[in-house]
């Protein structure tokens, strides 16, 4: 993940305030692998690109939405800071970008 000047992730909060997509996150590693989660998340969360990674939980956000109206539905109906959604570009099964 991302570094700040002073070398520490900047995402270090993450675990303490949106476990349920740190835990999302562990399991797309497994199934994907550590290199794609990290391309989605350098694509989507740190270059801002849409399509490629959104994660909420609770009142918190990281990533670029789809423009889908089933994320867009889900975003208005959620009630509870116990939901969590972890959105992620498919690993393409050739693995070609």
């Amino acid at each position: 993940m991302d570094k700040g000047d002073d070398g520490k992730s900047r995402w270090g909060w993450l675990p303490q305030f949106m476990p349920g997509v740190v835990r999302l996150l562990a399991e797309r590693r497994r199934q994907d692998g550590a290199d794609w989660v990290a391309e989605c998340w350098q694509r989507g969360v740190i270059e801002r690109q849409p399509g490629w990674f959104y994660a909420a939980e609770g009142a918190l956000a990281v990533g670029v939405p789809w423009q889908d109206d089933g994320i867009a539905a889900w975003l208005a109906a959620r009630i509870t800071p116990t939901q969590v959604l972890l959105v992620m570009r498919e690993r393409p099964a050739d693995g070609a970008h």
